[in-house]
């Protein structure tokens, strides 16, 4: 997690101007248990809002309601974001939660398992569609330690062991 803060804070001088950002960076953490995976997911809300918007060029987002606004954003994440169980079943992913802050916002997931876990795939392409220079990190923490991730467009899947 130092070298994440780290990493933060060194390429945050890459701002350039007020409301625009040269960073897109999404951070991540997951607790991994033998019945499943959950954590959470903080975006920049702005770019959020502009990868789905161009996701689904056809549904006018500002007009849609806060109910519709979820469905949609819960069938974006369905897409760019999939977990795989030892190495053959997909499991299915379950927003528990979300929020926002000033200019984030934050998903809290699950992702249950009928079967014990020993490795996942996870699959992150969350603002890939719209930002070529998305990272988005993703620290696991599980029996066998904790270990993070940098997921970028020209790397978007990574498996852990995790028994």
């Amino acid at each position: 997690m130092t070298r994440v803060v780290f990493l933060l804070i060194s390429t945050g001088f890459l701002y350039t101007e007020a409301g625009a950002h040269g960073l897109h960076i999404s951070l991540g953490k997951a607790e991994v248990t033998e019945a499943g995976i959950s954590g959470k997911i903080t975006l920049n809300k702005l770019d959020f809002v502009e990868a789905i918007d161009q996701w689904d060029a056809d549904t006018p987002i500002y007009e849609l309601t806060p109910e519709e606004f979820e469905k949609l954003t819960l069938r974006y994440m369905k897409r760019h974001f999939k977990v795989e169980a030892n190495g053959r079943t997909d499991l299915k992913l379950v927003i528990k939660e979300a929020g926002q802050e000033k200019d984030t916002m934050w998903l809290a997931f699950r992702f249950l398992s009928k079967r014990p876990l020993e490795t996942i795939r996870v699959e992150h392409r969350v603002l890939f569609n719209v930002f070529p220079d998305q990272a988005n990190v993703l620290a696991v923490t599980s029996g066998k330690g904790k270990e993070s991730f940098l997921f970028r467009v020209d790397q978007p899947v990574k498996v852990f062991s995790v028994k």
